[in-house]
């Protein structure tokens, strides 16, 4: 299998939708989330996506960032068509110092073929270069095998908060 880790282009704007609501467990994709991907001021940005690619297929990608732009990204990707600002919870997810992994998905086809942890040493990767030393990421508690995954890479968990209702916990990574 040919694959290759590459950046996002605003085109890209519903396979980074996909992603998201793939990291939040939704069964489809909210149309506000396609609007997300091709904007540079929210947290879903092509900008801060990495896609792969495998014999030339798009197979997953990986949205991270600098923890300092997440509460002014936040307020421009979570404002419902509405008007409201639906809040996450009243801890951050990520803060200034972390290098943030934010949403990774796998298309079905290709699991199993550790492309996950390709993305993960790309971010980590990404994070080095650009003078971090703390990448951090939350994990939904209903699913231990995922910690369990993240704990495999070097993650150690800390704490434990509510976010968007489900009970979550912030893990970190020393690099």
């Amino acid at each position: 299998m040919n694959v290759e880790i590459i950046s996002a282009r605003p085109e890209d704007t519903d396979f980074i939708a996909w992603i998201v609501a793939q990291g939040m467990h939704m069964d489809g994709v909210p149309p506000f989330l396609k609007k997300h991907g091709a904007r540079d001021d929210t947290l879903y940005s092509w900008q801060n996506t990495r896609l792969l690619r495998c014999d030339g297929k798009l197979a997953g990608g990986l949205i991270s960032y600098d923890g300092a732009t997440h509460e002014e990204r936040r307020k421009n990707t979570w404002v419902m068509p509405d008007g409201r600002l639906l809040s996450s919870g009243d801890v951050p997810e990520t803060t200034a110092g972390e290098y943030y992994l934010d949403s990774l998905a796998i298309v079905p086809e290709f699991r199993g073929h550790g492309l996950r942890r390709m993305l993960f040493d790309d971010a980590v990767e990404t994070a080095k270069e650009k003078g971090f030393h703390r990448v951090t990421l939350i994990c939904d508690e209903s699913y231990p095998k995922l910690a369990h995954l993240y704990t495999s890479y070097g993650f150690v968990p800390e704490n434990t908060f509510s976010y968007f209702g489900t009970l979550c916990r912030k893990m970190s990574l020393s690099i």
